[in-house]
């Protein structure tokens, strides 16, 4: 896995980025996406998803409005987008407890609304916009239970949305 700091200067670069950590992937991972819109999401998400199998980047849809797009890859591959949800009730409508417990590569966009309470090795993937094409991705396993607050942790700069604080859906070790 690639861990650190890189600077992109494309959106082409972003998404060979991702399309490189799909390459090398061995087990499947919950991967969180973190970057201001427009930031490169998406491009980094259908990188990472064409990386593990899928030959044509055009047949990856944003999930913006499906909310969660599915793919049979080399492993199972959930493609998650939170941006539009606003309450707990909308967050706990995904049923993402059965996804989040499912051996699958698990790609989330807008993750800062979900909180990571529970989960254990999360790859955070945060974007920075430095102007033109020109991006920062920093990659870093995220400890559990530390997911970084962030103001854009909701729309309205609010907590996440956590779900119940129950059981996560089995995700342990």
């Amino acid at each position: 896995m690639i861990f650190g700091t890189t600077i992109t200067r494309s959106q082409q670069e972003t998404f060979d980025l991702g399309y490189a950590i799909g390459r090398a992937l061995e087990s499947p991972k919950i991967f969180f996406l973190e970057g201001d819109l427009g930031a490169g999401k998406t491009v980094f998400a259908k990188g990472l998803i064409c990386g593990l199998g899928q030959p044509d980047p055009d047949d990856i849809p944003s999930p913006s409005f499906t909310l969660i797009n599915e793919y049979l890859l080399r492993f199972k591959v959930f493609h998650v987008d939170l941006y539009r949800l606003e309450t707990v009730q909308d967050l706990q409508s995904l049923d993402l407890e059965e996804i989040l417990a499912e051996p699958a590569v698990i790609i989330v966009e807008w993750a800062e609304k979900l909180g990571s309470k529970g989960l254990e090795d999360v790859i955070l993937v945060k974007i920075d916009d430095l102007g033109g094409d020109n991006r920062k991705i920093e990659i870093q396993l995220l400890i559990p239970g530390a997911f970084p607050q962030t103001e854009r942790g909701t729309q309205s700069g609010d907590s996440p949305l956590n779900l119940s604080e129950g059981d996560r859906g089995g995700k342990e070790g």
